[in-house]
């Protein structure tokens, strides 16, 4: 059977007193690029943002795209993917969120707190509107003010990838020319991340959970723009395929 890769969707404003308005949203490319390497795109939805473990146990791997807002739900996601050996790959704010799933991580830890989702999730809704405590601004790529598909050949640049990285084995180049959009990067990977991409200013291109033989990347640059980065998709696929 082909394996079930759950989408974690961004969440828009919430506007209660407006049904129609109180929305997860979920960009096209994304489940076409799954399907097309092989899985079956299925939603990951927590009524009202409330995380539940339960609702993960169907996944066979996850992917949590680009948006606007690292949401506690999606810390919850990489912990239960952590913790199971579920492949997870993350994209743009999905890679910012493996990088302040560490940062949580790194604080509890220091006060002798063992991890745990409650633990987890509480400690990030004290900080989440204080971004700058795990994430740096940066000037953005894309200088438009509405990204279209002709926008993509001014949006990309180099990212330069560690030869001893997960990444480097699906790419086997050093060098690779992206899609970048995004006004933050991550500051630091942490102590459970290896920084393994870089852009040329020094900025974090993608991280991997330290321990190899699980699959948890993130990259910040936008695959699912090109068909070339079909082989990231393919290799999440496999992934879970073998972990199934």
């Amino acid at each position: 059977m082909k394996p079930k890769i759950g989408i974690v969707p961004g969440k828009a404003d919430t506007d209660k007193s407006r049904p129609f308005k109180d929305v997860f949203t979920f960009v096209n490319n994304f489940p076409k690029r799954i399907a097309k390497a092989g899985g079956i795109p299925i939603g990951v939805l927590f009524p009202d943002c409330k995380f539940k473990e339960e609702y993960l146990e169907i996944y066979d791997g996850f992917l949590i795209p680009g948006g606007t807002k690292i949401m506690p739900y999606q810390l919850g996601v990489i912990h239960y993917a952590i913790t199971n050996n579920k492949p997870l790959l993350g994209i743009c704010l999905g890679s910012q969120a493996l990088g302040t799933y560490s940062y949580v991580i790194d604080k509890l830890e220091k006060q002798n707190i063992v991890p745990s989702y409650d633990k987890i999730i509480n400690y990030y809704k004290t900080i989440m509107e204080d971004e700058l405590l795990f994430l740096k601004t940066v000037e953005g790529h894309d200088k438009e003010p509405k990204f279209y598909c002709h926008s993509i050949p001014k949006s990309k640049h180099k990212v330069f990838i560690n030869e001893s990285s997960i990444l480097y084995n699906i790419y086997k180049i050093k060098e690779i020319e992206e899609p970048s959009i995004h006004n933050f990067v991550i500051k630091e990977s942490g102590n459970h991340f290896n920084v393994t991409a870089t852009s040329k200013e020094g900025y974090i291109e993608a991280l991997e959970y330290k321990d190899k033989n699980k699959f948890i990347i993130g990259v910040q640059f936008h695959p699912e723009l090109e068909d070339n980065n079909d082989i990231l998709f393919k290799q999440l696929i496999e992934e879970s395929k073998n972990r199934k």
